[in-house]
């Protein structure tokens, strides 16, 4: 007795198997793309405004890990920190514990800038923090305009001058930030598959891919597949069907 067969030997192609990549878990850090974006915005203060060529305002840009507090004390403990600078510091991270909105949080975002102006009390640079603030400001709304990690909030709320400074001008400026931390996957021994789900998709919708000749599959049908089934049995309609 002869029987058919559909089934087609696969022959593995070595160059396609060279081409198998990895997936890997890429999770993004919303703290460091902040921080990244700031410093982005932060470089584009230049010495003169007039002038986009000009070196950055700020000579160091970092996290802040305590150098303002060592800066602004009685003793300055900070000797190869270069002038003007700029710490940044997430307080108050807190994340939202709705089901719907898992890696979302809200945070403050503390810019920190230190001016070398030693004459400080001098009538001609006493108010020039207040537009070197203004100009931090504008350039990290300006850089929202193409810096993702901004995009999701970044208002500010705060803008204060410390009394102790150890003859520095020592400011800091708040910003609420709205962060979401998120997951994306790269190949890591990635197999290529071809997926119908009968009765809704079969081989015959794709010939070319039914590499194993299994053509139509005739089960399950769109009954067992939607699986509706009445709730409550009405033997008067049973009886109908019969008679009919």
């Amino acid at each position: 007795m002869l029987k058919e067969k559909n089934t087609q030997p696969q022959v593995e192609n070595k160059e396609e198997i060279k081409r198998i990549v990895t997936e890997e878990a890429v999770s993004e850090n919303p703290f460091i793309n902040m921080y990244d974006a700031v410093r982005r915005a932060i470089d584009t203060v230049k010495e003169d405004e007039d002038n986009p060529l000009s070196p950055p305002f700020f000579k160091t840009v970092e996290i802040d890990s305590g150098q303002f507090e060592r800066i602004i004390r009685d003793e300055n403990l900070e000797y190869e920190v270069a002038f003007p600078a700029i710490f940044i510091h997430f307080i108050n991270v807190r994340y939202l514990v709705q089901q719907q909105r898992l890696g979302e949080g809200r945070a403050t975002m503390r810019i920190r800038f230190i001016l070398n102006n030693l004459n400080n009390r001098d009538s001609t640079v006493e108010c020039a923090p207040f537009s070197v603030f203004q100009r931090i400001n504008v350039a990290i709304q300006d850089a929202k305009n193409h810096e993702p990690a901004l995009n999701e909030r970044c208002n500010l709320t705060y803008f204060d001058m410390p009394r102790t400074v150890n003859m520095l001008q020592a400011y800091w400026i708040d910003y609420e930030v709205w962060f979401r931390e998120s997951t994306a996957w790269k190949y890591r021994n990635w197999v290529e598959r071809y997926l119908v789900m009968p009765p809704f998709t079969d081989h015959t919708d794709a010939p070319g891919h039914d590499t194993g000749g299994h053509k139509v599959h005739p089960k399950p049908d769109y009954e067992e597949a939607t699986g509706f089934r009445p709730s409550v049995e009405n033997p008067e309609a049973d009886g109908e069907e019969e008679g009919v």
